[in-house]
């Protein structure tokens, strides 16, 4: 499959090639439905800018290309997770809050106690609050999340994906520490900080196969290689079409604007040095997951294990095809939207 072109009155993009046909999945008109009544039950769309803007996002076209083999239920649970982890991060980018750390460093840990390993739900829990609009709007959903969730994981999956989602709350708050003090970081440093957003929405590949990678086999090396290739492919991605938004902005937080900083060029050449950044992760990922497992771990395991493997790679699969096509179909990094012509950050909860 090889991409589109994308076209910009500044830009050209690259084409960005993969050898992964793009899938789509049977329940997609009834994810974008129902993650849209989600996002207005909870409030997390506070005014029609807001609300335009998530459903011009398509997350449920995204998550149906994702995970294109996962039943209704499965597809609407994980359309619910990302809307309610992407509308939290526009608040954490285009609001005051992503320029004051410490408050920002405070609403994550309250937005993490949400998500106990026991997977108990307290849906009213202590009156005191860091921020009582973020809690008001937040706290009921990711409740409602939490308790959709627990019943298809075990405590060893959510601990797991409470701590990858921790560690994208420390890159958030590292890059409001940046914006506070208008440093751009170097190239090395925003590519680790940069890898680990991802890894909340890979975790949940497993709970529309059914199946859990066991942690032997998920702290291999190997394994690890094969989903921080798969990060960086998506990732990077996105900030090649997103550059021109951060760009706007005069938000650093993009690996095209990293570089243009860093190497002193032009945008455009900072566009088409990621452009060959990104096919190469592309290529790694790919040439990982036809050899992953090797040989020696392949014997070692039962014909059913194998199988549940073999469809979790191929889940990730769809993850890097999907994501490429949806570019195409979102408007998500639409530049032209009021709050970043203006400059003035989506509405605040």
């Amino acid at each position: 499959m090889e991409s589109q072109e994308m076209e910009s009155p500044r830009l050209r993009m690259p084409r960005i090639r993969t050898e992964f046909p793009a899938r789509i999945g049977p329940f997609t008109e009834q994810a974008e439905e129902r993650t849209r009544a989600f996002v207005r039950r909870f409030g997390l769309v506070p005014d029609e800018a807001a609300r335009q803007h998530h459903e011009r996002s398509l997350l449920g076209t995204l998550m149906s290309r994702a995970y294109p083999h996962a039943g209704l239920d499965e597809l609407v649970l994980v359309t619910d997770w990302i809307s309610c982890m992407l509308v939290l991060d526009d608040q954490f980018d285009e609001t005051r809050l992503g320029q004051e750390p410490e408050r920002l460093r405070r609403v994550c840990d309250e937005v993490l106690g949400w998500l106990p390993a026991d997977g108990v739900v307290d849906d009213d829990g202590p009156s005191a609050s860091v921020d009582a609009s973020i809690t008001r709007a937040f706290r009921p959903a990711y409740a409602d999340l939490w308790r959709r969730t627990v019943p298809h994981t075990s405590a060893t999956w959510r601990a797991r994906l409470a701590g990858h989602i921790g560690d994208f709350f420390e890159t958030c708050v590292w890059e409001a520490e940046n914006r506070l003090t208008g440093r751009t970081p170097g190239l090395d440093e925003y590519i680790s900080y940069r890898g680990r957003a991802l890894m909340p929405y890979l975790d949940l590949i497993e709970v529309t196969t059914h199946h859990e990678i066991p942690e032997e086999i998920y702290r291999l090396p190997e394994f690890t290689e094969l989903n921080q290739a798969l990060s960086d492919a998506d990732l990077w991605t996105n900030d090649l079409f997103s550059c021109e938004k951060e760009a706007l902005l005069g938000d650093p937080h993009s690996l095209v604007l990293v570089y243009r900083h860093e190497h002193g060029t032009d945008l455009q050449t900072a566009v088409d040095a990621v452009g060959v950044m990104v096919q190469e992760r592309f290529d790694r990922f790919t040439e990982l997951s036809r050899t992953f497992p090797g040989p020696e771990l392949r014997s070692e395991l039962s014909p059913a294990e194998l199988e549940a493997l073999r469809r979790h790679i191929e889940g990730m699969r769809s993850w890097l095809s999907g994501q490429l096509q949806w570019r195409f179909e979102t408007l998500r990094f639409d530049p032209t939207r009021p709050e970043v012509t203006g400059a003035t950050g989506s509405t605040p909860l």
